[in-house]
């Protein structure tokens, strides 16, 4: 019997201390690769997101640049079939460069008017001090004819200018939303390049969780006070049912004509 109770001691420590032995399993080799692809996807998503901040309300351009990787591509329908293509590039957080072009008549069965395609630029310069921002740059003015220059022989030429954009910063209801103004100067044509031709612009927006937006602006507010019915007023729409894609509806009013311009964009926003 004494020789049975060692045994029944062993048999019995082997028991207790079985259900505490686990056996280390290798982890699988795609575990890192699906914790890599995640942190790649949240940069992309974080680089996409600096698009909520506004870089224009309808033609008005405000003082924000897009991230270095960026990249954003619009397309927009004004009045008489013209057609308006955009492309920007974030080369620092502060700077981005980019193209347009106008066509003029493309839809219709007026002469398609075909203008030079310009090089666009905004270089900021104060970045959120106190919510302020100031940038300068270079782009087309307004939409269609009302940032076109006519000639005397009728043929005519998309406005470039050198611009400066200023302004703050501020939330109502948790969007992101601007109150900008600043100043065009014409250079191109060469024809344009006259301080009366010189014009202010001012604009501010109302964001709704970064889905809605509404934006009132007023461009070509001249020096000289006789071309006050060339003021633009405009009220602009936008629609963000994704990140990526952004739908703006603006009214255009023209005091010396009297009517109103009907004008639809369709912007694509991403990162690389």
């Amino acid at each position: 019997m004494k020789r049975l109770i060692p045994l029944f001691l062993i048999i019995l420590l082997s028991n207790i201390y079985s259900d505490d032995f686990i056996i280390d399993e290798p982890q699988s080799s795609s575990q890192p690769k699906k914790v890599e692809e995640t942190t790649k996807q949240k940069t992309k998503l974080n680089n996409v997101s600096s698009s909520r901040n506004l870089k224009k309300i309808g033609s008005v351009q405000t003082p924000i640049t897009f991230s270095k990787g960026e990249f954003y591509g619009e397309l927009g329908m004004y009045e008489n079939g013209g057609i308006n293509t955009r492309f920007v590039v974030g080369i620092f957080d502060i700077f981005e460069i980019g193209f347009t072009e106008n066509l003029d008549n493309l839809i219709g069965s007026g002469d398609i008017v075909v203008n030079i395609p310009g090089a666009y630029m905004k270089l900021n310069i104060l970045n959120n001090f106190k919510t302020f921002y100031w940038s300068i740059g270079f782009d087309n003015t307004a939409y269609g004819k009302n940032g076109t220059y006519f000639f005397e022989n009728g043929k005519s030429a998309t406005i470039y200018s050198i611009f400066t954009s200023m302004g703050w910063s501020y939330s109502l209801f948790g969007g992101s939303d601007f109150l900008v103004f600043g100043i065009r100067y014409p250079l191109l044509p060469i024809e344009s390049q006259n301080p009366t031709n010189s014009s202010f612009f001012v604009g501010c927006s109302l964001s709704a969780a970064n889905y809605f937006t509404l934006g009132l602006t007023f461009e070509n507010i001249y020096l000289s006070f006789d071309r006050g019915d060339r003021v633009l007023p405009s009220i602009i729409f936008s629609l963000k049912p994704v990140e990526e894609f952004t739908f703006n509806f603006v009214f255009q009013y023209e005091f010396y004509s009297q009517r109103v311009n009907r004008i639809l964009t369709v912007g694509y926003n991403t990162s690389f």
